[in-house]
């Protein structure tokens, strides 16, 4: 009797060990079930807020001025690389391909759309391209010129209607070939290398002056500070009624990738250069928005 009753003293200790046992390993189970329900819950819900933010970070982008629905991914990798700008200037740096490195994403200039075509360090004309052509004449330009024909009636209406406010324009640089360009760009690089040179000289195939409207009035050097001129400040008021726009403004170096040229101006068209004066943006955002799309 003695030893059955060890035995059943031992059956029932190995009983109540075994179900610790297992109710620890059931305890463990639940205890990381739950952990585990719980983690992922979280990360359900940080990626539920996740899209949420990128919902509401969309919404904000579509109602940006100038959003162009198909860029939206860009915008979204330029914000995520420089998270402190605002979304005009993600939207207006991406419109201008700012993301893009220049002269490392190549696209070929539309000279269908006549003087709303696009040349700058990302859009490129051909090496054989030459506009329609004619001749200035000696009242309007300094040296043998050549202008493209709808533009330089513009450009002589302007030069005429400032003469009558005792502003005095006339042109020094506008027409230039592939050739003529190439051999301008390679002497600055000499004299003042590639990334100087870069800031206000365009390489053969990328200059405006190739599309024959474009035209540089009264100067093109820095040094005679040209923008503290009244010939400037007329040009400044009066340009857009004409077509013309002042290509590469004060300040917008980031996007027109050209430091400030106050002497050096683009026929556009009457209705553009109403617009990008107005609403003071660059021929960049203008073409993405209204031209390209």
């Amino acid at each position: 009797m003695e030893v059955k009753k060890h035995i059943n003293i031992s059956v029932i200790i190995f009983i109540t060990l075994l179900l610790l046992i297992m109710g620890g390993y059931v305890f463990f189970n639940i205890k990381t079930f739950v952990t585990y329900t719980e983690t992922n819950v979280k990360k359900e819900e940080n990626k539920s807020e996740e899209m949420d933010n990128t919902e509401k970070l969309l919404i904000e982008l579509k109602n940006t001025p100038y959003y162009i629905e198909k860029r939206w991914e860009r915008y979204l990798n330029y914000l995520e690389k420089y998270p402190d700008k605002s979304l005009e200037e993600i939207v207006r740096s991406v419109n201008a391909n700012i993301d893009y490195e220049f002269y490392q994403h190549d696209i070929d200039t539309d000279t269908s759309v006549g003087p709303l075509m696009l040349v700058n360090k990302f859009y490129h004309l051909t090496s054989d391209y030459k506009p329609k052509l004619v001749k200035m004449t000696g009242e309007y330009t300094k040296g043998t010129s050549y202008f493209e024909v709808e533009a330089y009636e513009h450009l002589k209406d302007m030069i005429n209607n400032a003469k009558n406010d005792n502003i005095i324009l006339y042109n020094v640089s506008s027409y230039r070939s592939y050739e003529t360009q190439e051999k301008l760009y390679n002497n600055y690089v000499k004299m003042d290398g590639v990334e100087k040179a870069d800031r206000y000289s365009a390489r053969a195939g990328y200059s405006e002056h190739q599309t024959g409207y474009t035209t540089d009035l009264n100067t093109a050097s820095s040094s005679d500070h040209f923008e503290n001129s009244k010939e400037f400040a007329w040009l400044s008021n009066n340009a857009y009624k004409y077509g013309f726009i002042l290509r590469y403004p004060q300040d917008k170096e980031y996007l027109t990738g050209y430091k400030f040229e106050p002497w050096h101006y683009r026929y556009v068209g009457i209705e553009a250069s109403e617009y990008i004066y107005k609403h003071n943006i660059t021929l960049e955002e203008y073409y993405a928005y209204f031209v390209e799309q």
